[in-house]
């Protein structure tokens, strides 16, 4: 409907004329009277103190709420082979990607000392000690041997953020040269979670959360989800065993039976390090083997996806799986004949973990172009295994260190 010009016209000047003659008096004023009224939070106290008047117990609502003595970590997948978790570094807090890495005991992070030539500094997050009112110099230089290169840098302390926990005063590595491959690396540094030796002074950063009364139990778990439509690269758990975890049936009544975790006693030294029964690799009649006939170890290491074992019982099975060495040293498989390449199993404990062709096998994509890459890699130790993520994937791994032990378990 039309409005008449006449009526827009008169309407106008009677608002104008009124929000003038409103801002011109200067005696008009308007009082509006509060009233206080209690918060919710203080009706909710005040009726619990009637009710406890009248016998009920109430006394949960007047605790302060206690300490946090576990935590859980959200960690992050990168390319199939690297996982790590998100952590801040002094105060103000300087963001860093981390891997948690069972394999090492002393931490560090890429400092801002790194200079430019280093290439693999490059388009990395790096701790500035100068910005961080936590800081305090140590100065130490160290040297840090990294297979056929060195890590370099000096020492210091500072404070870490680590979920909702956080460790004071924590002593680690400011690393000043890195190899030229961390430029394709997602990882800012590590948080070393392997144990402290009576013969070594360096406190490992899990032993000062415990120290620190930020964790109660000794123990750590860690859950790594390799499935490619998921986000989700796993948690580290910190002082607990999170059973959500764990692989699990239903009984006749509908009741969860959870798997039984095995657990393996801990060789001496600063590996999680335990005895490997054999390796059993179920190929055809003339790819079937059985490794360790004398006494193997195996290393739990969850800062890769790698498995490393001794290079003739890798090469026959890269023999085994028709691997093709490429020119950067991986070992490629056609990505077809995956589902259907051998089970092999590490027995531990009597018990046997298997793995199926999916799980030692590495998926990566590179823009248009998708390659399938061994997870095993040959090493030169004698009857030693590194287990790394296509093992620890499959199995929800349990680190005690009050029980001196390594527990695995069927993840879920």
């Amino acid at each position: 409907m039309l409005i008449p010009r006449a009526s827009l016209y008169l309407f106008l000047f009677y608002f104008i004329k009124f929000v003038f003659t409103y801002a011109d008096d200067s005696d008009a004023s308007l009082s509006i009277q509060l009233i206080r009224q209690k918060s919710p939070l203080e009706q909710h106290i005040n009726s619990a103190k009637k009710l406890r008047n009248h016998g009920f117990n109430v006394d949960w609502i007047f605790k302060k709420p206690s300490n946090r003595t576990n935590d859980s970590v959200a960690l992050y997948r990168y390319h199939d082979n690297e996982f790590y978790a998100k952590i801040i570094v002094g105060h103000p807090g300087q963001s860093m990607n981390v891997a948690f890495d069972t394999a090492w005991t002393l931490s560090w992070l890429i400092s801002d000392q790194c200079p430019w030539t280093s290439i693999g500094c490059l388009y990395h997050n790096k701790y500035d000690h100068s910005k961080s009112s936590g800081y305090k110099k140590d100065g130490t230089p160290i040297n840090i041997p990294e297979g056929s290169y060195n890590l370099s840098g000096f020492l210091s302390y500072d404070n870490f953020y680590i979920g909702h926990s956080n460790v004071t005063s924590q002593l680690f590595a400011e690393i000043t040269n890195v190899p030229k491959s961390y430029i394709f690396s997602k990882i800012d540094g590590v948080l070393g979670l392997g144990l402290q030796t009576e013969s070594d002074a360096y406190v490992p950063i899990f032993y000062n959360l415990l120290k620190q009364g930020k964790i109660k139990d000794p123990l750590f778990s860690i859950y790594l989800n390799r499935d490619a439509q998921s986000e989700h690269g796993g948690n580290i758990i910190l002082g607990f065993i999170e059973y959500r975890h764990v692989h699990s049936k239903k009984d006749a009544n509908n009741h969860t039976i959870y798997d039984p975790i095995k657990y393996l006693p801990l060789k001496a030294g600063a590996y999680w390090q335990f005895d490997l029964d054999g390796v059993y690799f179920n190929g055809d009649k003339d790819n079937t083997f059985f490794f360790c006939n004398e006494s193997c170890t195996a290393i739990s290491d969850t800062s890769g996806t790698s498995i490393y074992g001794p290079k003739d019982q890798v090469d026959k099975i890269h023999v085994a799986i028709k691997a093709r060495q490429t020119w950067i040293g991986k070992y490629t498989v056609a990505c077809e004949t995956i589902n259907k390449l051998p089970d092999m199993a590490f027995v531990l404990g009597g018990q046997n973990f298997t793995l199926k062709g999916r799980d030692y096998t590495i998926k990566m994509t590179w823009h248009s172009f998708t390659f399938c890459v061994s997870a095993f890699i040959p090493s030169d130790t004698n009857n030693m295994w590194v287990l790394g993520g296509a093992f620890l994937s499959e199995y929800y791994s349990i680190y005690d260190i009050g029980n001196k032990q390594i527990g695995f378990v069927k993840a879920a």
